[in-house]
């Protein structure tokens, strides 16, 4: 008889089990992962107050039923803030990140595939924007033409593109040698035929492995360049900028600045073991490497 409930179970409901995330870490990075989306999508369907909704009798009011992280300097909700500034988060990590990518992987792809004096190049153009440490090289362009969200996406853009250039070239460059590669090439399969049809789809694995860290660097990144000045501008609110403000009430406002910091921690530590369960999907032997 149990052999026959086994053999009667539906494999739809072993495939959705194999689907659903089975380690704690999973589950939560999955929790993290909706509430993320949701605090981007529509903030109002989890707070009820609005950003810049002013209450001049609750100025500076510690953490309570009523405002579950307190208030700021004018009476407005650190939640709803933090929740609203969710949404340029996202847009700065997701924005940057596309953009490398679309000049990376086909540039890669061509470099690692072809060769000759094109990947000579190109590999020279990555390395010199390796060579400037990033914040640094963020803060000298911001500077330089003016501190915006465009300007913010296009520079974390330019950063990260020899960084995804260098995998994806990397690994054109092992797949080229492999035999069904060859095989397509003898079989008079066309230069485009092959980066799209038998190279690209076998990169996608590392690149979804670097791209969710790539966008942890970038919220960090963006919350250095606000503290500071250089990156998002009022009146939009971004974790960076509320570290600005926060900052003058270390003392007498304790739960605001650690607020803000907890979030943007725990959003980037999520991102980056993102990436890294991403890796050991893909490759499994890592978990005991």
């Amino acid at each position: 008889m149990a052999g026959a409930d086994r053999l009667g179970a539906p494999a739809g409901a072993g495939r959705l089990k194999a689907l659903l995330p089975r380690r704690p870490g999973s589950i939560l990075l999955c929790l993290l992962g909706l509430l993320a989306l949701a605090a981007a999508v529509a903030p109002s369907w989890l707070t009820p107050y609005h950003p810049t909704q002013i209450d001049a009798r609750s100025l500076l009011q510690p953490p309570s039923w009523k405002h579950w992280l307190g208030t700021d300097e004018l009476g407005s909700d650190v939640l709803a803030r933090i929740l609203y500034g969710t949404r340029l988060e996202v847009a700065i990590a997701m924005g940057s990140v596309a953009l490398a990518a679309l000049v990376a992987v086909p540039a890669g792809l061509l470099a690692g595939y072809r060769g000759g004096r094109a990947d000579y190049a190109l590999t020279i153009v990555a390395d010199a924007i390796l060579s400037f440490p990033i914040v640094l090289f963020a803060v000298m362009v911001v500077a330089s033409l003016g501190a915006s969200l465009g300007t913010l996406i296009g520079v974390l853009g330019i950063v990260f593109v020899p960084r995804i250039f260098r995998l994806v070239r990397g690994q054109t460059q092992v797949l080229t040698e492999q035999g069904f590669v060859r095989s397509a090439r003898s079989m008079g399969a066309g230069t485009g035929d092959i980066l799209l049809r038998h190279i690209l789809p076998n990169i996608l694995g590392p690149i979804m492995v670097i791209v969710p860290q790539l966008m942890a660097v970038a919220i960090l990144i963006e919350a250095g360049l606000s503290f500071i000045g250089l990156g998002v501008q009022p009146p939009q609110i971004s974790w960076g900028s509320l570290m600005l403000v926060s900052k003058n009430y270390y003392v007498s406002a304790i739960w605001y600045p650690l607020s803000v910091g907890a979030v943007t921690t725990i959003a980037s530590a999520a991102l980056v073991f993102a990436g890294d369960m991403a890796g050991n999907a893909i490759n499994p032997d890592r978990r005991t490497s």
